[in-house]
């Protein structure tokens, strides 16, 4: 039996006035219902104590229209402020389709089929599908999701072209950033950045050097610490008039940074990051980025795993599709030059 009745969905439906398929749509299909019968058929459902039992439901369906977003550590945390951004809108739209979203903490390099991981919910049937958040390569939940013919999509860019995948264009982001900052007249432009092993930051990396060809990169800043200390250095050799970064709080050192040494942004430093988050505009200066639209990404990233999902459910061939986004800059004061803060 799919519900436990305290009351069941024709009583919901006589009580709200509406037919027993509106209930259904609400359960299963919310978009397809009015926002005010939606309220008036769930605030019912609370009052009369209505509750939807999903494994059941699942048996039944063949589907709990249940997801599991997989976050792997980096830096010793699973949250940053671009995570906490990209979730926000995934949550919002998975709503509207009517999936439901568990967060599970996870590792690229191996994970636990036990009750404390995700996983084992995949491999109970309970969940139906996947998202990781951001690509790792050598991945071992990749490998995982593969064998098992899970229903998938990567938030992030892969290597591989088989891999069901949604992202920024990251060749993109650091060939329009370095563009922008060579076009608004810096001379000697550093790019601070992650890792180099992350295939992200080899696209990011080509971007910019082939929009800047002279530019500097750094690598191994992973925050807001390490932007500070290699902005210290940076500014201590008199040499460097803008840097370019990755977002989250890194920004945050390089003021610090650049305060410490007397130096005014962006006058004598102009910074860009290649995130656009709301910290950006609260920031002072504000902080120049690139624009990233997280609603379309969080849309096309449930959209492509929604229809694998239905796919798999109908046993037709998984297509497997890539989707990379353009970025656009944000210009805010941090880029500006002096006359253009008077006007």
């Amino acid at each position: 039996m799919a519900v436990i009745q305290k009351a069941n969905m024709m009583q919901i439906a006589e009580r709200c006035g509406v037919s027993l398929k509106t209930v259904s749509r609400v359960l299963n299909h919310p978009d397809q219902v009015s926002p005010k019968t939606r309220e008036a058929v769930r605030r019912s459902m609370e009052q009369c104590g209505f509750q939807v039992n999903l494994l059941a439901k699942g048996l039944k369906q063949n589907r709990t229209n249940i997801i599991i977003v997989f976050l792997d550590k980096h830096n010793d945390a699973y949250m940053n402020l671009w995570r906490s951004e990209m979730l926000k809108h995934i949550f919002r739209y998975s709503s509207k389709i009517g999936l439901k979203v568990i967060v599970s903490p996870s590792d690229c390099y191996g994970f636990r089929e036990d009750e404390t991981d995700g996983f084992n919910l995949l491999s109970s049937g309970i969940a139906d599908g996947a998202i990781l958040l951001e690509y790792m390569a050598k991945d071992q939940r990749l490998q995982y999701l593969k064998r098992t013919g899970t229903p998938y999509v990567v938030l992030g860019q892969p290597e591989e072209k088989d891999i069901p995948a949604v992202s920024l264009d990251n060749f993109d982001v650091g060939l329009t950033g370095g563009k922008y900052l060579r076009d608004k007249g810096f001379q000697n432009i550093c790019y601070l950045t992650n890792d180099e092993n992350f295939y992200s930051t080899k696209l990011r990396v080509n971007g910019f050097l082939k929009a800047v060809p002279d530019g500097q990169v750094i690598y191994g800043v992973k925050d807001a610490r390490s932007a500070y200390e290699k902005t210290k250095e940076l500014l201590a050799d008199g040499k460097t008039d803008c840097i370019f970064t990755n977002g989250d709080n890194r920004f945050l050192g390089i003021y610090k940074a650049a305060f410490e040494c007397g130096k005014k942004i962006p006058e004598d430093l102009g910074v860009l990051s290649a995130d656009n988050l709301s910290i950006n505009e609260e920031a002072y200066p504000s902080l120049s980025s690139l624009g990233q639209d997280f609603e379309r990404l969080a849309k096309e990233c449930i959209s492509q795993l929604q229809s694998l999902l239905q796919k798999d459910q109908d046993n037709e061939e998984l297509k497997k599709t890539q989707m990379f986004l353009p970025s656009t800059v944000i210009e805010r004061e941090s880029t500006l030059c002096r006359k253009n803060r008077e006007k």
